[in-house]
């Protein structure tokens, strides 16, 4: 089977699903996650969805973690320096956006208070801060926001090789994710799909993952 073919089968098993489930529930759903389902979804579907990507990039697209994830030449020293500037990079969008888009674009339904009620609910039990802020954040998280945003590109850049469709393929998976975090508003997917395509023009130039 194509190389090409194998991706966008790889993309509709491992991406899609995932969030059209997520953009379905914030579309359909005016309940705000628990303070339970912010610690266990994450380590369920984003550790599930880390998992299922993995196998199918070894024996399904044929591919090494390397040769997906971090073919470029670094260090792992350099890589920390890098995702800490790529962290005040993306603080400093978040403070601009707040200040222009946020302000720009009038937001017409409640805000969400998921991530707030979380934080309140963390200061009262520290076990649960240990396990929020241990493997939820760093694998149901950030390790799975990092993976399948790479994992995307690396299979639409699979489909055709051509520096053009690099670019093109670079807005569409920022507007996916971006998309997928409708529950912050018109602001929110814009913000977001920025920040998306800062991180993935950084993989596109050197290709090793390096996430805030």
């Amino acid at each position: 089977m194509d190389k090409a073919i194998r991706s966008i089968i790889g993309i509709s098993i491992a991406i899609l699903p995932i969030n059209i489930i997520m953009i379905w529930y914030r579309l359909t759903q005016t309940k705000n996650f628990s303070t339970t389902d912010m610690t266990v979804y994450p380590l369920i579907f984003g550790g599930g969805i880390i998992i299922l990507i993995l196998l199918l990039n070894k024996y399904f697209l044929k591919d090494t973690f390397k040769t997906t994830f971090n073919s470029g030449k670094g260090t792992w020293y350099w890589d920390i320096l890098i995702g800490i500037g790529l962290t005040v990079i993306y603080f400093g969008l978040f403070f601009l956006t707040r200040a222009t888009i946020y302000q720009w674009i009038p937001r017409n339904q409640p805000l969400n208070t998921e991530l707030i009620n979380t934080m309140v609910d963390l200061g009262n039990n520290p076990l649960l801060m240990i396990i929020w802020f241990g493997p939820v954040l760093w694998i149901g998280i950030s390790l799975f926001e990092e993976l399948s945003r790479t994992f995307l590109l690396k299979c639409l850049w699979n489909i055709k090789e051509n520096k053009d469709w690099y670019i093109v393929a670079i807005f569409l998976a920022s507007t996916l994710i971006g998309v997928a975090h409708l529950y912050q508003g018109l602001a929110g997917i814009i913000s977001i799909g920025i920040k998306s395509v800062i991180m993935s023009f950084y993989f596109y130039k050197y290709r090793r993952s390096s996430h805030q």
